[in-house]
């Protein structure tokens, strides 16, 4: 955030953003939205009291069905915290939710502390992109394996992963992948973005306009159904420009994962807030299947 402040950077709302791509409306000399994916307790924690130091408002996109009903819980430092992965195994495997924020965080992140949220989705669902061997468990591992297997065990196969939303995709049936179906996908989608989008509607009172693609991929068919479900855009994981008349269902940014160095920063956002080299140096996630 200090980068961002001492760069000249003007946070915009998410609806700013969209109404400048759209072609209504200016933007600051140097705008930026800060945006933060799946209501993580770590974002409730460090980012919340960070962001309020600086005056910056940010977007965050809350996965719904790993909402839960706990009171708001204090913002202390040095808790220990888990981190994402942990957090998305224990509520994916153990269906403890605690390392995300509760419907009661969510709420005055929105109406106390004047931020915005939008819909992540419901469950992240994620899915074997291919049908080619990648690694045996445990050796290989990420979140996501037992939510796409179940209970995986020593010497199980596994492999390329995605979206559940961007791919067909393959499931394990009787130890083999086995290909998924695009009505099967279809159907999974209009859960997933109708059903979380009610659920935020309904907690906060207000449009949910906004979506995040899980792991920043989409389709054609994904696309559609963001816009047959009453969506104004969504963002993506591309990089390039956010110019006038660009399209607001994969709206760029630029990923900060881990503790990337300070020049790393200063250097993405040299490039990307020019229009020329942002198109230059942009890219753009294309399905593999």
């Amino acid at each position: 955030m200090r980068v961002l402040a001492r760069g000249g950077y003007t946070p915009v709302s998410a609806v700013r953003l969209h109404e400048f791509m759209l072609g209504d409306g200016d933007l600051p000399r140097r705008p930026v939205v800060i945006t933060f994916d799946g209501c993580l307790f770590d974002n409730w924690v460090n980012a919340m009291p960070v962001l309020d130091e600086f005056g910056f408002k940010a977007v965050f996109f809350c996965i719904t069905g790993f909402l839960h009903d706990t009171p708001r819980r204090p913002q202390h430092e040095n808790q220990t915290l888990p981190d994402r992965d942990q957090a998305f195994e224990q509520a994916l495997c153990n269906k403890d939710f605690s390392g995300f924020m509760s419907r009661q965080e969510v709420y005055e992140t929105v109406h106390g502390l004047g931020h915005e949220v939008y819909s992540g989705s419901v469950t992240h669902p994620m899915i074997f992109s291919s049908a080619s061997q990648n690694g045996i468990f445990p050796d290989k591992q990420h979140w996501c394996f037992h939510s796409i297997c179940g209970k995986l065990h020593k010497g199980d196969k596994v492999y390329d992963i995605g979206s559940a939303l961007a791919y067909n995709g393959y499931v394990i049936k009787d130890g083999s992948p086995v290909l998924r179906g695009m009505d099967e996908r279809a159907k999974l989608c209009r859960f997933e973005l109708e059903e979380s989008k009610k659920e935020l509607e309904y907690l906060l009172a207000r449009p949910c306009g906004f979506f995040s693609w899980p792991c920043g991929q989409y389709d054609k068919l994904s696309l559609s159904i963001l816009e047959e479900t009453g969506y104004k855009g969504a963002f993506t994981f591309d990089r390039g420009s956010n110019a006038r008349n660009t399209d607001v269902r994969y709206i760029k940014r630029i990923k900060v994962k881990g503790r990337r160095p300070l020049i790393w920063l200063r250097k993405k956002l040299g490039i990307y807030s020019n229009s020329i080299t942002a198109s230059l140096f942009g890219r753009k996630f294309k399905l593999k299947i």
